[in-house]
């Protein structure tokens, strides 16, 4: 009886997206790319946006660039914010950056969801084919014998 290795074997399907082993594979690599490259490239915009609307604001504690990036990286990953912004543009891009954070999250589960029911029908396909090579095996042709152990009859 063979043990199954489920950590061993989401190890090997982790590395099979990192190289695009096959097209499933790829299609997931390219659809994380995707979502994390925009992401990062919003994330640099809004920074930039939230600085020039926050900065001169009285009460704010949006300060400088650090403050801006912390605050903007804050609010897109965890949807909670380290300051609150005091300007009504401020509090509407709050609210965009929590869209924006949703959106990403329902993305990325969108898109394993999608992995897993494509890599489950490869997987099993494969089985399929190496069952019917199995099942091609020449009329006179014996199964192998268990090593180690005494001869196996037909039908037994």
């Amino acid at each position: 009886m063979s043990r199954h290795r489920p950590v061993k074997h989401a190890g090997h399907e982790v590395m099979a997206v990192a190289r695009g082993s096959s097209k499933t594979h790829s299609h997931l690599r390219r659809r994380i790319l995707i979502i994390f490259g925009t992401t990062a490239v919003f994330a640099v915009i809004c920074t930039l946006l939230v600085f020039l609307v926050e900065r001169k604001a009285h009460g704010t504690e949006i300060h400088n660039l650090w403050d801006s990036f912390l605050f903007t990286t804050s609010q897109l990953l965890t949807g909670s914010s380290v300051a609150n912004p005091s300007t009504d543009l401020g509090k509407i891009l709050e609210l965009v950056f929590d869209l924006w954070a949703i959106t990403v999250v329902a993305s990325l589960a969108g898109s394993f969801g999608a992995f897993f029911h494509a890599r489950g029908k490869e997987m099993n396909d494969e089985m399929e084919k190496a069952e019917a090579l199995l099942k091609r095996r020449a009329p006179g042709e014996r199964e192998p014998r268990p090593t180690g152990g005494p001869p196996t009859r037909p039908g037994r």
